[in-house]
């Protein structure tokens, strides 16, 4: 499935972490001390509003740390970066926005592009790529808003691969999906195609976290870590 947890340098590390959802808004995650190694699938799993989305935020520099320390790669968790990608359930390009598939994918490579929204053939076909290796290759023309959940979750990591993120952030993936999407999905984050990145979800359903290597339950503002088996990595049940 994975290709587990490694013992590089964490993907994510905090330390006494406290952290808002906003400047000025209550503090919703307290003293939390956590690490997540590199290459490893990770769940956030909790009730809603028990911060597993700021956990998340601000693990992309999106959320403002009220205490502590929070690491990313080794530097502190900050906007903009390349190697992070944050991918939102249903996204606002999703609205109405005349975008297709194809050209998501390849809104991964305009940071990278010396030509900003003009790409390179190189950068178009490393779009075209990603998205071969999440299988949505025959529906490149499609309009998002015309794809299922799961064909968008699979758009949205095509993306992050074009961009070339090696963490990325999915929050609330699995929320709405069909047992077939579900496994389409999984087939996804523990397959080929990431395999090398890190993998962090939410989720408020515990039955979802089963094939993950580490699952953090994030209740009442405290973080608990445990960890899978070594090298076990069940399957989901139909």
């Amino acid at each position: 499935m994975s290709g587990g947890c490694g013992c590089d340098a964490p993907a994510v590390e905090a330390e006494a972490l406290a952290l808002r959802p906003a400047p000025g808004a209550p503090v919703v995650v307290r003293g939390a001390r956590f690490s997540i190694p590199r290459g490893c699938r990770a769940a956030l799993v909790g009730p809603n509003g028990a911060g597993k989305s700021t956990l998340l935020r601000a693990i992309a520099g999106l959320a403002p740390v009220a205490a502590g320390g929070l690491r990313v790669h080794g530097e502190p968790a900050a906007p903009g970066r390349p190697d992070v990608a944050l991918l939102f359930q249903r996204p606002a390009l999703t609205q109405g926005f005349p975008c297709t598939v194809r050209r998501l994918a390849e809104m991964g490579r305009i940071e990278r592009s010396r030509w900003g929204f003009l790409l390179s053939r190189g950068d178009r076909d490393r779009a075209a790529a990603a998205l071969a290796s999440v299988g949505l290759e025959s529906l490149s023309g499609r309009l998002l808003h015309e794809l299922s959940g799961g064909q968008l979750q699979r758009a949205l990591i095509a993306r992050a691969l074009a961009q070339g993120a090696t963490l990325l952030l999915l929050d609330e993936p699995y929320a709405g999906l069909d047992d077939a999407s579900r496994r389409a999905l999984d087939a996804i984050l523990f397959g080929p195609a990431l395999a090398g990145a890190t993998v962090v979800v939410t989720t408020h359903d515990p039955a979802d976290s089963s094939p993950f290597d580490r699952v953090l339950s994030v209740e009442a503002g405290a973080v608990e870590v445990r960890l899978a088996c070594e090298g076990h990595h069940p399957h989901r049940h139909a």
